[in-house]
């Protein structure tokens, strides 16, 4: 009895509980690296998503070579009005992300698994000022896209919330001389 009660020179109790704390930190860190990636990857195709809406809008862009600056106007009578539009933002989301419309947000499956969602989507074009007296510094025609990122957490963690983060893309146009 004294020699199974000896343990002497044992360490296997402790190198248990040290495995698994390394294993628990390393899945930490794989999944911060994924919540990352995915962020990055949904504000970097938003960017994108209003730039080609920026870009939608060229042949709406007041010509303005002389003054230096081009905006979305266009001649109505005898006074200039803006003329621009978002254009269709939930089809170049959907195809640049992968996602699928749903209520009034988007969302990206893998398989039968939501990987994340888009929500509280807000995209708003400014114009250049027509004609203004200081050309320096000019704003650029631009779009801003405003929206809430939910990601579920993966890897047992279910318990947990998901990470929830408001992100924010711009993008503008400028056109080439």
């Amino acid at each position: 009895m004294k020699k199974l009660l000896n343990n002497k020179g044992n360490f296997s109790i402790p190198a248990i509980f040290i495995a698994l704390f390394i294993l628990l930190v390393t899945f930490g860190v794989f999944e911060y690296f994924r919540v990352q990636i995915i962020a990055k990857g949904t504000r970097d195709a938003m960017q994108t998503v209003i730039t080609q809406s920026c870009t939608e809008n060229y042949d709406k862009l007041y010509n303005g070579l002389r003054e230096g600056y081009s905006g979305g106007y266009q001649l109505d009578k005898n006074q200039w009005t803006e003329n621009m539009d978002n254009g269709n933002i939930e089809s170049l989301i959907n195809k640049q992300l992968g996602t699928q419309k749903s209520g009034n947000g988007f969302i990206k499956y893998i398989d039968d698994k939501v990987e994340f969602e888009i929500s509280d989507l807000s995209v708003e074009m400014t114009n250049t000022p027509f004609a203004p007296n200081n050309t320096k510094d000019l704003p650029k025609f631009t779009g801003t896209a405003e929206y809430t990122l939910t990601v579920p957490l993966s890897f047992g963690w279910q318990g947990l919330p998901p990470m929830k983060i408001h992100m924010k893309a711009v993008s503008g146009y400028t056109a080439k001389f």
